[in-house]
């Protein structure tokens, strides 16, 4: 007879911070109800981390006014676990998720403050050089030839 080990995956979602601990120490955000051995065990079978200690602070979650329609109401935000883990080992980030990998829309890049918007593009001057590519792609014909704005 052949043993099969059976895996247990948890309804619990958690986020990774980037923290400015030092590379042993990883920071992760749990939901209230999860306890230590359950968050050693799920963090040690996802990543194979050899855990040393871990430090849990509770949160509440802030609550704040919200006006509708005339009539203010309060309203709360969820409750969190705070997660401070020490392995062994240096902990690696995993590598961002890209759209190759499972189909999801990556973001859009970043754009430098004080960098124009997208939504100010139109003001910009035309580049000198003509690259053929790019007028294909912003869907101007080759024979239209616009004028920068002065």
């Amino acid at each position: 007879m052949v043993q099969t080990s059976s895996l247990f995956f948890p309804s619990v979602s958690f986020r990774i911070i980037r923290s400015s601990l030092p590379p042993h120490q990883q920071v992760f955000r749990f939901p209230p109800k999860a306890n230590k051995v359950d968050i050693a065990s799920l963090l040690t079978g996802l990543y194979g981390l050899r855990i040393t200690d871990i430090r849990t602070m509770n949160y509440n979650g802030r609550s704040h006014y919200e006006t509708k329609s005339g009539a203010t109401r309060r309203t709360k935000a969820a409750a969190y676990k705070k997660v401070i883990v020490t392995t062994k080992d240096d902990f690696e980030f995993p590598p961002p998720v890209s759209a190759s990998r499972n189909g999801a829309i990556g973001l859009p890049p970043r754009i430098a403050k004080g960098a124009p918007s997208i939504k100010f593009r139109h003001l910009l001057p035309e580049p000198d050089v003509a690259d053929p590519s790019l007028d294909a792609k912003a869907g101007l014909s080759a024979t239209v030839q616009q004028k920068p704005i002065q």
